[in-house]
């Protein structure tokens, strides 16, 4: 059996379409800004920017205009500029954009009315649209087995760029590129600081093109980023607030989770949250820890790409089972990270810190008259104290 191949990216120029043929482009995926600048670059290819004025008629939707009412409006509008002949007899690309209607198992595309007026676009483009007009369509998603795809799949061309769901997808496509943007911007960052810099951006590439050029603003001269630098700049999207707090106490560094801590608080993020949300990550991370002592689960790869591989007794299967969060079930990447996170300190270590957190959070809600700013700071200060005991007795 041939082997399965990656998710489809097409980032090829695509070639003219032939004289009378009904020219067709549909642009989608995940990874919006690569969809964006495929569609815009067709557009800009069928209509050059001089012949825009009368050339290029653009149906753009209103973010949040997502009533089977609005949506039907949009496509009625659409098939009619598909419909109106070029001006003076020249050209003519009809370019809809961000349009997220086209699923019909999900709203507003489940809607009747506007399954209805899918089905009348559809129908068009199955006869054909008017000497010298072609349509370009950029939407977030599409459902592959409707007529809707099939048409644009039979007629024309589909581009699809969507970001990577797999560690392995990760390192031979969207891994690459971030480097690439990074070395065009003429920065540099360690693999450590590299890692630190996804965990905050995601997999969305507009994401990470924006954190690119206000890292570089704000580095001027320095080409050099830090891991301080990224805490810093980088907004952690990819996860909450709650992620970063966690994610920095459990790398086991006391004075970057209190700048942390202090930072949220002055944002005023009450304690209690966090505290909850650590809870689940130490819970995590010692489920993990037991598994990887045991030998029930194994860690392999380098820094870029981890492997958790997984070889369970009949006890083994029973436990993880029974758990409301099966560490076999969660996001291949990141339980793999949180694995490699999870060897950092001892299996009693966590432990004893999800005991410390689980007390810490009772004290907090417990009507103590103490202030649970305070008792998160304590909490913080007790645990991760222990590193630095440690290391003085070494």
């Amino acid at each position: 059996m041939p082997p399965k191949k990656p998710a489809a990216r097409n980032d090829a120029p695509a070639a003219a379409p032939k004289k009378g043929a009904a020219r067709l482009f549909l642009v989608y995926g995940s990874d919006d800004l690569s969809a964006t600048r495929k569609a815009d670059e067709i557009a800009a290819r069928l209509c050059p920017p001089e012949e825009q004025a009368f050339g290029l008629e653009t149906i753009n939707p209103e973010s949040g205009t997502d009533t089977a009412e609005a949506v039907c409006a949009v496509l009625r509008n659409t098939i009619e500029a598909l419909l109106t002949p070029p001006f003076l007899g020249g050209n003519k690309t009809v370019f809809l954009r961000n349009a997220p209607f086209f699923n019909p198992l999900a709203e507003p595309g489940k809607f009747a009315d506007v399954k209805a007026e899918t089905e009348r676009l559809v129908d068009l483009l199955k006869k054909g649209l008017p000497e010298g007009v072609s349509f370009v369509l950029l939407t977030g998603s599409v459902n592959k087995s409707t007529s809707f795809y099939k048409t644009f799949q039979a007629q024309g061309e589909v581009h699809a760029f969507d970001e990577p769901e797999k560690p392995k997808e990760a390192e031979e496509d969207f891994i690459p590129r971030v480097e690439k943007l990074i070395e065009e911007k003429g920065l540099s960052m360690p693999r450590p600081v590299f890692n630190a810099f996804l965990d905050r951006t995601g997999y969305n590439l507009r994401q990470v093109t924006a954190e690119i050029e206000k890292l570089s603003l704000y580095l001027g001269e320095r080409k050099a980023a830090t891991l301080a630098d990224i805490q810093l700049m980088v907004a952690p999207v990819r996860e909450s607030k709650f992620f970063e707090f966690a994610d920095t106490f459990c790398n086991g560094n006391l004075a970057d989770t209190l700048r942390v801590m202090r930072r949220m608080f002055d944002q005023r993020v009450y304690p209690v949250p966090l505290i909850v949300n650590l809870q689940d990550r130490l819970r995590q991370l010692f489920v993990l820890s037991d598994c990887l002592k045991r030998g029930w689960a194994r860690l392999s790869g380098g820094e870029r790409f981890r492997t958790l591989s997984w070889s369970l007794p009949p006890a083994g299967e029973t436990l993880l089972s029974s758990m409301e969060k099966d560490p076999r079930k969660g996001n291949p990447w990141a339980i793999s990270m949180m694995a490699a996170q999870a060897t950092r300190f001892p299996t009693g270590r966590w432990y004893r810190w999800l005991t410390a957190a689980v007390d810490a959070q009772a004290a907090m809600t417990g009507g103590d008259a103490v202030d649970p700013e305070v008792i998160l700071e304590l909490f913080v200060i007790r645990s991760l104290g222990e590193l630095s005991v440690d290391k003085a007795k070494a």
